[in-house]
């Protein structure tokens, strides 16, 4: 790239010499890496939620299955969920969960019980199991009745 220097009266020397180029080459390139960086970020934050998406489905059917065969067995619903670990009321001793899994959102094993109760208001058990995660999910579930779900309590 040429460079102008003055040398005197109104007469410019113009010398090719590349050393001013450098620096405007290194912005750029910063600028491109920058860009390059955040589109990527973006990217993996949305990889991380549908991972985390996908968990919580994974463990809120996990939860629902071992609920439905504790009613199965016992016709009735589990007063907590510590009941579903070990159920030493028969001979055998039987396990519907392995374990209370944490909510993937949260990290915290915090969730938001439905509690069946009879009209005098003494409680049953439970009924069915959502995550208390705040915020919008990315995939749209439709439920029963046709209503789409728009936070991952109402999954």
């Amino acid at each position: 790239m040429a460079r102008a220097t003055w040398t005197g009266r109104q007469q410019f020397r113009i010398s090719k010499s590349p050393r001013g180029v450098i620096y405007p080459v290194l912005l750029i390139s910063i600028l491109v890496i920058g860009v390059a960086t955040a589109a990527v970020g973006e990217l993996w934050s949305t990889q991380v939620q549908r991972e985390k998406e996908d968990e919580l489905i994974f463990r809120l059917r996990e939860f629902r299955r071992a609920i439905a065969g504790y009613r199965t067995d016992h016709n009735s619903l589990p007063k907590e969920l510590k009941d579903l670990l070990e159920d030493k009321t028969q001979l055998q001793t039987r396990r519907y969960l392995r374990r209370i899994y944490p909510d993937p959102f949260t990290g915290k094993p915090n969730w938001k019980l439905d509690l069946l109760a009879d009209r005098s208001g003494v409680v049953s058990g439970i009924q069915d199991i959502h995550s208390q995660a705040q915020g919008k999910p990315l995939k749209v579930l439709t439920m029963t009745g046709g209503k789409q779900t728009s936070s991952y309590a109402d999954w």
